[in-house]
């Protein structure tokens, strides 16, 4: 949970999130990142400056290698960044941070794999990056990311109303409208099922 997510682009520009090379995204997320003790992984044993490997090797012995049938997938990093307002900055912690970066991966069905988070603090709105394996490290199945943008939409939202510091109304009126567009429809519904059990309609003023 947090106040924005964001899919970085990829090499040719596109805001899809997807890499080819854990080293390189690492490389960069590690460089001018915000405090050694507001980052951390999951699913990994090597230290965070090592772990570019062990998530290769995930890649490259449970997908690439097995026997499984289907396509193979070349690009299995997943880039992602999830931030916060400047003022946020007096109440955020470790913990806090940790927690957010582990229910957004079970939002985006990346609970299971393996994940790196690392904080940047150098812009003045804090941020943290994280890099994901889209390689189950077991099964070496590939994480479907379908309607990711809109799932984790919701899920800002849902934590800036937990939160009760809602900052961006917008991404609650859609759910508004379709209401009150529902509500709208809702007398002609019924007056179609009365028709629909033999009652005459109702006359016209």
């Amino acid at each position: 949970m947090a106040r924005v997510f964001v899919l970085v682009e990829d090499e040719a520009g596109r805001q899809t999130g997807r890499g080819a090379s854990f080293t390189g995204v690492l490389g960069y997320v590690l460089r001018d990142a915000g405090p050694e003790s507001w980052r951390g992984t999951f699913g990994l044993s090597l230290p965070i400056a090592h772990v570019a490997s062990e998530m290769d090797y995930a890649h490259r012995t449970e997908h690439l290698r097995s026997s499984r049938p289907g396509p193979r997938t070349k690009r299995p990093v997943l880039h992602a960044v999830l931030a916060w307002y400047p003022s946020d900055l007096d109440w955020l912690t470790r913990e806090h941070l940790a927690d957010t970066v582990r229910s957004a991966l079970r939002a985006m069905g990346l609970s299971e794999h393996q994940a790196v988070w690392v904080t940047h603090t150098d812009t003045g709105r804090p941020h943290v990056h994280v890099v994901a394996n889209l390689v189950h490290p077991i099964t070496g199945k590939v994480a479907r990311l379908g309607l990711i943008k809109k799932r984790m939409s919701a899920f800002c939202a849902a934590y800036e109303q937990a939160l009760g510091d809602v900052r961006c109304k917008a991404r609650l009126m859609p759910r508004a409208a379709n209401e009150q567009r529902a509500r709208a429809r809702a007398p002609k519904r019924q007056m179609l099922e009365k028709q629909r059990a033999g009652f005459p309609p109702a006359p016209r003023p």
